[in-house]
């Protein structure tokens, strides 16, 4: 069935409502495919920001023990599956509904988390991580779907803000969880991940599908329609050149999650942010300032989460449904469980499987006494907010002599608790951010958050201390909430009626084209001049004579101690030495440009959308 045409956005010259009215305007469904994607995203970026390091990993440590050339392959062919599917799997959620392609999707992201979990070789666990991409990718445009068709125009910037800023909540906890998992097994963080994407399943039967809403068509399209349909639709101008000029933004984005984590673990010496945290907390001053802001922000959130889950569309309390008060009971959680390890002896583990307990019975409390108003709210973030900070000061300020002796031993942060500044900066700031570029076009937003997110990506890469590293991942995230949110709003505005699941398909083709790219690129030019166990290899036979063969031989897990030792230096002091004479951050100069060079592509694609749309009367 052939698709109308899309239309150029239409003029809306009065100003954007109050951030208040635009949330009041979200209705039911928005939260309650919010809350799937949450989960399904905490299990994917649970796995997703430690499988790098994972992947090459020896098999002493127990690890698969690719090389980068492989896992650039693998990152490829996932990219691929991931971003190019759903271009067909969205016509397909349209067609056959987005309730049922979402719970397909859960099933295949199970098998795959499993198989990961178990299987080491080469073949296993690449199959492994295609099933779990194929389950992302019938996944996304099942929900996104759902979000284009009930998103109101007036409430769509900060609507894809807030769908922005749930997936970094998923973001932000789940590396948190994987990094205490993988000290304790590998395995456990993929089972655990199996387990949380299950979750999704509990929110299937009160979720109403939003193809239910649209007029029933007496002669559906058949399955090669529907197909024909999604290729077509890609090579509209608009959209066709929309992915090409920003696929190199996507080439640099990936980078930051597939090497960067890879780049930190080998060449950046994170103990200076370990110094200035045990500096900082041995004062009086700065554990309390500093809990009291936070305690403050987490507050905030837990309110947030409450308000929302049960009043996003203003309903009375007897008719909100019954995820919502999950969702409501999930603040209750968040603001009693999360904080207990900081000022108790229950550990981190403990707390979190406390939190399922008291989020389902504070659930089913909520909805036999149904508040009427939202005073409640606010009492569970003013308990979040206390809890979280004493919790944090009497955390924060007996953790200082652990820090000054943890830096004093040279010791280094661990990557994925890095890049989760990324998400954590998401968390706090990106309803803000949703609200801000509701002001400007979404071709402007974009552009200035693909120029703020490539200044972000090389200060991040090439440099070798942590701090330099934190603020450019903190520079990275605040570009990517300029940009990324904006490019589903903008393809939202092009999709005809009942075809919004496809259009949000097409997100993600720049981001495949991109991801493939630079997988491939950045996997066979970090194996052979950044990873830093080749590197020592290459320094044994360059200056020692070493015969490439024995340096080969040599276990992965050992190279760099035996190079310091013929060297007389310290594991640091090889670090620097290899550092210095090889330069492996100089990749990060050229993906810089390839970001530079999609900019330049994307302000063009701008500049001549404004004068066509100028000629025809239209604002773009």
């Amino acid at each position: 069935m052939a698709a109308p045409p899309p239309t150029a956005p239409a003029d809306d010259s009065s100003p954007p409502a109050s951030l208040s009215a635009q949330l009041k305007d979200l209705d039911s469904r928005f939260w309650i495919v919010n809350t799937m994607e949450m989960f399904e995203r905490l299990a994917y970026y649970g796995v997703r920001t430690v499988v790098p390091l994972y992947m090459v990993l020896s098999r002493e440590e127990g690890g698969p023990e690719l090389s980068h050339e492989q896992k650039g392959v693998i990152f490829a062919w996932w990219a691929g599956m991931q971003s190019v599917l759903p271009m067909f799997t969205g016509g397909y959620a349209d067609r056959y509904g987005h309730k049922q392609t979402i719970a397909a999707a859960i099933v295949l992201k199970i098998i795959g988390y499993l198989m990961m979990a178990e299987l080491k070789s080469y073949g296993g666990f690449f199959a492994g991580c295609m099933l779990l991409a194929a389950g992302t990718a019938i996944f996304k445009p099942g929900v996104q779907g759902t979000l284009a068709a009930t998103l109101k125009k007036s409430s769509a910037s900060v609507g894809w803000g807030v769908f922005y800023q749930l997936v970094n909540v998923g973001g932000f906890i789940g590396p948190v969880l994987a990094g205490v998992l993988r000290l304790m097994d590998w395995r456990y963080v993929f089972w655990s991940c199996a387990a949380i994407v299950a979750i999704n399943f509990l929110w299937l039967p009160f979720y109403r599908d939003s193809t239910q809403d649209a007029a029933h068509d007496p002669n559906p399209p058949s399955p090669l329609q529907v197909l024909i349909t999604s290729i077509t639709g890609l090579f509209r101008p608009r959209v066709f050149f929309f992915c090409v000029v920003f696929s190199g933004f996507w080439l640099m984005f990936n980078q930051v999650f597939d090497l960067l984590p890879n780049m930190i673990d080998d060449w950046v010496d994170s103990s200076d942010l370990i110094k200035t945290l045990g500096a900082a907390f041995s004062t009086s001053a700065v554990p309390i300032a500093l809990a009291a802001a936070l305690g403050a922000i987490w507050g905030g959130v837990c309110w947030a989460v409450s308000w929302l889950g049960t009043r996003p569309d203003q309903k009375p309390a007897a008719e909100v449904s019954r995820p919502a008060w999950v969702v409501a009971g999930m603040a209750v959680g968040l603001a009693l469980t999360l904080p207990l390890p900081m000022f108790t002896s229950i550990s981190g583990l403990y707390s979190l499987a406390l939190f399922p307990v008291i989020s389902l019975v504070a659930a089913v409390a909520l909805a036999v006494l149904r508040p009427a108003t939202s005073p409640w709210a606010l009492g569970v973030g003013a308990v979040g907010g206390v809890l979280g900070a004493v919790g944090m000061q009497r955390s924060f300020a007996a953790s200082a002599p652990e820090l000054v002796a943890m830096a004093q031993r040279g010791e280094q942060v661990p990557p994925e608790w890095l890049l989760n500044a990324n998400a954590g900066l998401i968390v706090f700031t990106m309803v803000f951010f949703g609200y801000l570029t509701s002001f400007v076009r979404p071709l402007t937003s974009i552009l200035a958050g693909m120029a703020v997110a490539t200044v972000g990506a090389y200060m991040a890469g090439t440099s070798g201390v942590g701090w330099g590293c934190l603020v450019g991942i903190l520079v990275f995230s605040a570009g990517e909430m300029l940009s990324s949110p904006k490019k589903m709003e903008y393809l939202a505005t092009l999709s005809p009626k009942g075809q919004e699941g496809l259009f949000m398909g097409y997100a993600n083709i720049p981001v495949a084209i991109g991801w493939i790219v630079g997988s491939l690129y950045a996997g066979s030019r970090y194996e052979t001049d950044g990873d830093k166990a080749n590197l020592a290899r290459r320094m044994l036979t360059e200056r020692f004579e070493v015969s490439a063969e024995a340096a080969e031989a040599i276990p992965r897990s050992e190279v760099v101690a035996q190079l310091a030792q013929r060297l007389n230096e310290t594991p640091d002091g090889v670090r620097r030495l290899l550092y210095e004479t090889y330069h492996p951050e100089a990749i990060w100069t050229d993906i810089a440009l390839i970001g530079v060079v999609s900019m330049v592509g994307m302000f063009v694609y701008d500049r001549v959308l404004r004068v066509i749309d100028g000629r025809a009367g239209k604002v773009g």
